[in-house]
């Protein structure tokens, strides 16, 4: 049984018991939910009759709890990616209408790639890209491309946090839920792997970083067959005044697509269109002031 934490504020758990759901854990039992958030089961039946008549959570069928439409409210109202996606949706509308398959917009937070929004066909080729889930950074083009051209700062802020899972096999913690969840009992371990992505390992620190280097020579990042054998990533920046990344637009297509030479000059077009559309103050900043859990690092004294 968990036991409550005589120094913790109630805001400590409130966040701890909001960020136990998860995409593959939408809704949860209350005794799953003590124990994901490590609170006593009574104090996890107080909290969520609290909640629920707040709007923040709502009872599903059979007892289990998830979170609410109050709590969906509050977040779109201001989520620091609600004007990116809006920039971004006719763009992403125009590239889809081509493809068919899959085009999604993403950004870098301090535990990965971070999926604002995904348009799908019916019959597209398998993608494992989740709204509001998080893809692989190491292995994925929209990860490469978010790393490659972020503000230096960033990029070895985030390589320096997951030092221990480059050259590793990829685990499934990529999917958790972030900040709110991390280092808490119980709720480590990440989403089941599913099809190719059992067998990915990540690239080691030298190779990513010549993998970066390219991606930065080049302007965009492909990649074949990491996640699920039978699909090929592309991805480009979307890019600040000032040339950073804000966020990363890829698409997913079959590999044998008639439309893989293509890709990337019709992506490179709908990111330039996106960053007109933020406006020239850049309604969606630079990563690193919208996700301040990027610390300034000590950064060698060589040439970029």
């Amino acid at each position: 049984m968990a036991e409550e934490h005589p120094k913790e504020t109630t805001l400590d758990r409130l966040i701890r018991i909001l960020g136990a759901f998860d995409t593959d854990r939408p809704t949860l039992s209350i005794s799953a939910l003590a124990r994901r958030a490590a609170i006593p089961l009574p104090s996890a039946y107080r909290w969520v009759d609290r909640l629920t008549a707040a709007g923040l959570l709502e009872r599903a069928p059979g007892g289990a709890v998830g979170p609410g439409m109050k709590l969906w409210e509050l977040a779109a109202r201001s989520a620091p990616g609600t004007s990116l996606r809006q920039a971004a949706m006719p763009y992403m509308d125009d590239v889809q209408a081509v493809l068919r398959q899959h085009t999604q917009i993403a950004v870098l937070d301090a535990n990965g790639v971070l999926v604002l929004e995904r348009l799908s066909a019916r019959g597209a080729v398998p993608n494992q890209a989740t709204i509001a889930g998080r893809m692989p950074t190491f292995t994925t083009s929209l990860g490469l491309v978010l790393l490659a051209f972020s503000r230096r700062h960033v990029t070895e802020s985030f390589l320096a946090k997951h030092a221990a899972e480059l050259g590793a096999q990829l685990k499934g913690s990529w999917h958790d839920a972030g900040p709110a969840t991390s280092g808490v009992s119980g709720t480590s371990g990440g989403a089941a792997l599913r099809g190719n992505a059992q067998n990915v390992v990540n690239p080691t620190e030298a190779e990513l970083r010549q993998l970066l280097a390219e991606v930065r020579q080049q302007g965009w990042a492909s990649v074949d067959g990491q996640i699920d054998s039978e699909a090929t990533g592309v991805a480009v920046p979307v890019l600040s005044p000032e040339g950073h990344a804000v966020a990363a637009l890829g698409v997913v297509v079959p590999r044998s697509s008639e439309f893989r030479p293509g890709l990337a000059p019709m992506l490179l077009a709908a990111a330039r269109g996106i960053s007109r559309a933020l406006g020239p103050q850049a309604a969606m900043p630079a990563s690193d002031t919208v996700f301040p859990q990027h610390p300034p690092v000590a950064l060698p004294d060589t040439a970029e």
